[in-house]
């Protein structure tokens, strides 16, 4: 017998508050007509039409890490006590100490989950850390059940002028259930491939002026929110599919055998792009960037969760999660369906 490692069940959340692009279009017309203009060509090239944005200070990261873990707890049918582990994945963490992840175990009761952790690899950082969860599983036999939650709320930390930031991404949080099983089958998770360059690392900073000057009242305050300055994503798209492909045919796969594909949700022209350039169909992307705007981490699994929702994924299924944090680190993670 194998031991692998499924996901129970998947659970997310996302605010009440809805807003549609033309409130973003209309806002940044009002600075100025042109830029209104290309505002709405880039939430058109993006594939947005809606996000949530947290009803904030009643909303952070950690509200909506609950609510999307109590989905998932509640779907897989389990005890919070029978959690072994808490993984938060988040790059607007509500606390740097405790970690959020202490607080969502505390709000869950889940007294029984002892490795409990924060980890930040920015929008790639719900991949890795399903991918972290899965191997601790495979090998500490004292890890059964593993929480993994993914949340943001970037649109807080953006500037009302940067058209990315406050317009195209959208708050939200998804959480999976982890759980090792005993089986004769090739399933669960399989494998990972990592890719990083760093030439891009000073293109996104939260917050511009670093945490050491964040009190300095010298400094302005549009220093002390996100930095996003646009760059060329053709790079980090053609990693994306150079690793999926990698993944796959390391382990025995044509790319035309993955049943779907999972991508951040960050472009729907980028998954177009990954897409002609695996030679893969389009339709096998599941894409919800239009529904939630770009919800960062989370984003590859408030896809799947619509997957399955939608059952669209059956048992021993082929799936591929890929993501890419800031343009910076990209990880594909092979996954059979149990």
């Amino acid at each position: 017998m194998n031991k692998g490692i499924v996901m129970k069940s998947v659970g997310i959340y996302h605010p009440e508050k809805k807003i549609g692009n033309e409130s973003f279009i209309n806002h940044f017309k009002n600075m100025d007509e042109t830029l209104g203009e290309r505002v709405s060509h880039l939430l058109t090239h993006l594939g947005r039409q809606e996000r949530y944005i947290a009803d904030f200070p009643n909303e952070n990261v950690i509200t909506m890490a609950i609510n999307a873990s109590k989905s998932a707890i509640e779907k897989a049918g389990i005890d919070p006590l029978e959690l072994d582990g808490i993984i938060f994945s988040t790059d607007t963490p509500e606390y740097t100490s405790p970690s959020n992840a202490i607080l969502l175990r505390d709000a869950l009761e889940a007294s029984n989950a002892h490795t409990v952790y924060d980890l930040n690899a920015n929008c790639v950082g719900m991949v890795v850390a399903v991918d972290q969860a899965q191997a601790l599983m495979k090998c500490n036999k004292r890890l059964k059940k593993i929480l993994v939650v993914g949340s943001t709320m970037i649109h807080h930390f953006g500037l009302e002028t940067d058209p990315i930031t406050y317009g195209a991404l959208g708050d939200a949080a998804a959480a999976v259930i982890l759980e090792t099983v005993e089986t004769d089958k090739q399933i669960g998770f399989i494998d990972s491939v990592y890719a990083t360059r760093t030439d891009l690392r000073d293109y996104i900073l939260m917050p511009e002026c670093g945490m050491s000057n964040i009190y300095d009242s010298s400094i302005p305050e549009e220093k002390k929110r996100w930095k996003w300055q646009p760059f060329d994503t053709e790079e980090p798209e053609s990693r994306c599919g150079e690793i999926i492909k990698q993944v796959l045919n390391e382990n025995g796969f044509a790319v035309c055998q993955a049943n779907m594909i999972f991508m951040t949700q960050f472009s729907e022209d980028a998954i177009k792009n990954v897409s002609n350039a695996l030679d893969y169909p389009l339709e096998q992307f599941k894409y919800v960037g239009n529904q939630y705007g770009y919800t960062g981490t989370s984003s590859p699994f408030m896809a799947y969760y619509h997957a399955i929702t939608q059952e669209q994924i059956k048992e021993n299924d082929v799936v591929v999660f890929c993501s890419v944090g800031s343009g910076l680190t990209a990880a594909s993670l092979l996954y059979i369906a149990g």
